[in-house]
């Protein structure tokens, strides 16, 4: 009967760790989806004010 207590219990710790890594990994992938989509944005506005600057010159 001990055996079984020991094995469910490193069982449901495994399980614990697993659910705790998985979680760190689904983290950190929502991290690099927001700064490639904050770099994205970076290089819209860049472009944007590129296209500012360069209208006034076209119009004179």
């Amino acid at each position: 009967m001990d055996f079984f207590f020991y094995m469910t219990v490193i069982i449901g710790l495994s399980l614990i760790y697993y659910g705790y890594e998985s979680k760190k990994k689904y983290e950190l992938k929502m991290k690099e989806v927001e700064l490639e989509e904050k770099k994205i944005e970076l290089e819209m506005k860049k472009l944007d004010h590129q296209s500012k600057i360069q209208d006034p010159a076209e119009k004179a």
